[in-house]
């Protein structure tokens, strides 16, 4: 065992890194820009002007998902007028009339696509997850909480977020529950996970009549995406940055997807499988620490050792997200098969020697394949930048100032190549500038420095090029 151990404490911060309300300012402004306010009115049978309100979020130029029964009273009806604000709260705002036909609409599922038919300026559409989230993980929900009842400026009520964690996935993966403060308007609105992907959509207060806000109702990513299948939505395969606009097929939702999407995964799994290496290593120095202190020296018997139970519930996180991320990227069989072994040792929490061999195993066996594989120089350079990114920012003993200097250095060269947006290589490049500062001894807060910045880069999530700067503004929109 190494002479130096990571402390607990470090560790299981990495490992929580999903677990943690760490979305970037930036990743917040984007999926605000997404987010739309729904206002549908229609008449009474008595000739008198109802409406409601509601959340929805840009999943294509045109296309907004939410709630069906956002705009369920509305259908049918005399009069109906549906609307959507964009950038509601600010001085960009602009109103919007928005379209449903009954074949995009899900009553039973409680989803409806909505088409506008002017090109609103927004942000990028969001990009839907296709992984399973975890217990325990964070989760954040935005939408407009009581619509404008209390946020009534002429510009549109602003858009809230709302944080919360997983507390279980119920029917067959179609629902999830979260321990997230919502309200009346936020149906239809966005939930994502600390990467800023929508793992959900906000669906409705659940809990008994002492307690009627206990929890959010949210309809599963996986459901979405079937729903979107079903009726041949181009977004199916949930790609942040579209190439092209055909429609989706079988084949997009089951291959990598394209573009920043498939970044992103690479990042992930090469950051999941070095936390994994460090865990296993640390619960089995924890093991070896326990048995030579609680080992009876007149009779050498060993007292039971109980590994830490928040330490093996992240560890188990941490294993679920690799084999999803392994699985993603079609990564051999054999690998998944090994990832789905290393989730079965922590479950059983006996062998911790065995779990940190194997977690090691795992990673080294990746690096060849993801060496050896198909993949772009882009998306192996992701899978290493996701590991060495997960290092600076637990540092310590990590820090090697020489050779992570180096390091650093061709991460850099190869993001202004990339033309990386600044929210990487800024944080890049200060990283680079404190490892100069450890290696000559010049200031003891630069490993903080480091871990400061490398978090940063985590809540961004890859390394590569940003989007093209488009405007997707329209003369024939604005306030109606």
């Amino acid at each position: 065992m190494a002479a130096v151990v990571l402390s607990l404490t470090a560790v299981m911060a990495a490992a929580q890194a999903e677990g943690a309300f760490d979305l970037s300012p930036e990743a917040v402004q984007r999926i605000e820009n997404s987010v739309v306010y729904i206002h549908a009115e229609w008449k009474d049978s008595d000739g008198a002007i109802r409406d409601a309100w509601g959340t929805g979020f840009f999943i294509g130029e045109h296309e907004i998902l939410t709630n069906y029964h956002v705009i369920a009273d509305a259908m049918d009806r005399p009069g109906r007028r549906i609307t959507i604000r964009t950038h509601s709260g600010t001085a960009d705002t602009e109103r919007y009339e928005a379209y449903v036909s009954p074949e995009g609409t899900d009553e039973e599922l409680d989803l409806a696509i909505l088409t506008v038919r002017n090109s609103p300026k927004r942000g990028d559409h969001l990009e839907i997850s296709a992984i399973e989230p975890a217990k325990n993980q964070a989760v954040l929900g935005f939408g407009f909480p009581m619509g404008d009842i209390f946020d009534s400026s002429h510009r549109g009520p602003g858009v809230a977020l709302r944080r919360g964690y997983i507390s279980r996935i119920t029917e067959k993966g179609r629902t999830i529950e979260a321990d997230m403060n919502i309200d009346h308007g936020m149906s239809g609105g966005p939930a994502t996970n600390n990467e800023g992907r929508v793992i959900g959509i906000v669906n409705a207060m659940g809990g008994s009549s002492d307690n009627p806000s206990a929890f959010a109702f949210l309809i599963s990513a996986d459901t979405i995406l079937q729903f979107l299948k079903s009726r041949g939505s181009p977004v199916i395969a949930a790609k942040p940055v579209a190439d092209n606009d055909k429609p989706a097929t079988e084949d997009a939702v089951s291959a990598p997807p394209p573009g920043e999407k498939v970044l992103r995964s690479f990042f992930s799994l090469g950051k999941r499988l070095r936390v994994g290496t460090l865990m296993g290593s640390l619960l089995q120095a924890n093991a070896e620490k326990a048995a030579e202190e609680n080992t009876d020296k007149e009779t050498g018997k060993e007292d039971g050792y109980k590994a830490d139970e928040s330490l093996l519930r992240m560890a188990q996180q941490n294993a679920d997200g690799t084999v999803a991320y392994l699985r993603e990227l079609s990564a051999p069989e054999a690998l998944v098969t090994k990832g789905e072994g290393i989730r079965k040792l922590i479950e059983t929490a006996e062998d911790m020697s065995r779990l940190a061999a194997l977690s090691k195993q795992l990673e080294a066996e990746c690096d060849e394949w993801v060496g050896a594989s198909d993949a772009d120089s882009l998306e192996k350079l992701n899978y290493h930048f996701g590991a060495w990114v997960l290092e600076m920012k637990l540092g310590g003993v990590l820090i090697d100032a020489a050779k992570d200097r180096e390091t650093c250095r061709m991460f850099v060269t190869a993001a202004e190549m990339q033309k990386t947006p600044d929210a990487v290589l800024g944080p890049l490049k200060a990283i680079q500038a404190a490892l100069i500062e450890i290696e000559e001894k010049r200031s003891v807060g630069s490993k903080e420095i480091v871990s400061k910045h490398a978090d940063s880069i985590i809540a961004v999530g890859f390394l590569g090029p940003g989007p093209a700067n488009t405007d997707a503004g329209s003369d024939d929109g604005g306030e109606g």
